[in-house]
């Protein structure tokens, strides 16, 4: 689907899988909550793809669930994000369904490892620019 308004730039909505979707001349790439649900091997190749699809100076927006390397401390984000669902009006039942669909199939990594990928890449920077219990944003400049 395209969209096009005055003459602001053109946007592409596509659905497909993004390890073969085509990226050229891009400046901006968002990508939220996408990649923890691609194969770990894989995604060091997809972010390359990603780079080399960019111009100099594009940025990437990744978004993703995180695990933190101490055990405790990803328990009580953990458990935090459940309580946060809880008052929102989830009951258990859908949380622990949520849950048990999603694991082994979401496979979050640490903080640290998403920016050592992004970097191994070739992107020159990347840090995180928002956090929230076990989700982080990063931002990345080619």
């Amino acid at each position: 689907m395209e969209l096009y308004q005055n003459d602001l730039p053109q946007i592409e909505i596509l659905c497909q899988d993004i390890r073969s979707t085509e990226i050229t001349c891009a400046s901006v790439v968002v990508m939220n909550f996408t990649l923890q649900f691609i194969d770990i091997e894989d995604r060091a190749a997809l972010l390359e793809h990603i780079y080399h699809g960019m111009e100099p100076g594009g940025i990437l927006i990744l978004s993703e669930k995180i695990r933190f390397p101490d055990t405790t401390l990803d328990q009580l984000f953990i458990d935090s994000y459940h309580n946060f669902k809880q008052r929102m009006g989830y009951s258990e039942l859908e949380i622990s369904r949520k849950r048990s669909a999603l694991e082994n199939v979401l496979l979050p990594e640490t903080i640290d490892s998403h920016k050592q990928r992004i970097l191994a890449s070739g992107f020159k920077t990347v840090d995180v620019w928002f956090q929230c219990f076990n989700f982080a944003s990063l931002v990345a400049i080619k």
